[in-house]
């Protein structure tokens, strides 16, 4: 029996499942060197916002509030190749496929902030 007193070891640990197969319906691929060059206006009002970022309930959720705004439900992560697969709840997402919730993702993830999960198919 354990308690406070007899610590888990490594070997008892697991970590979480750092991969997934399927993210929400209306993912896009997202290529964040390209969005810096080409929508640079929104790559900025990431990095100069007040962020707030909530991990969900699997690797690739997040809530993600920016400048004290409604959170926006994200979903993101890597692809094998170094891009990356991921969609929001916000309307400017729906209408352009790029928004400042992802930016900040991609932005925490490079500061290792967060770990992004690998996204293992196409599905």
């Amino acid at each position: 029996m354990k308690t406070a007193e007899s610590p888990t070891t490594t070997s008892e640990c697991s970590l979480p499942d750092q991969r997934v197969s399927r993210q929400p319906s209306g993912t896009r691929s997202l290529n964040f060197q390209q969005i810096r060059d080409d929508r640079s206006a929104t790559w900025n009002a990431a990095l100069d916002a007040t962020v707030e970022v909530t991990k969900g309930g699997r690797p690739d959720l997040f809530l993600v509030s920016v400048d004290d705004d409604c959170p926006a439900n994200c979903s993101l992560a890597e692809h094998p190749n170094g891009t990356h697969a991921g969609w929001c709840s916000c309307e400017v997402f729906q209408a352009t496929t790029v928004c400042p919730h992802l930016c900040v993702l991609r932005q925490y993830a490079a500061l290792n902030k967060l770990d992004l999960p690998e996204r293992t198919s196409d599905s």
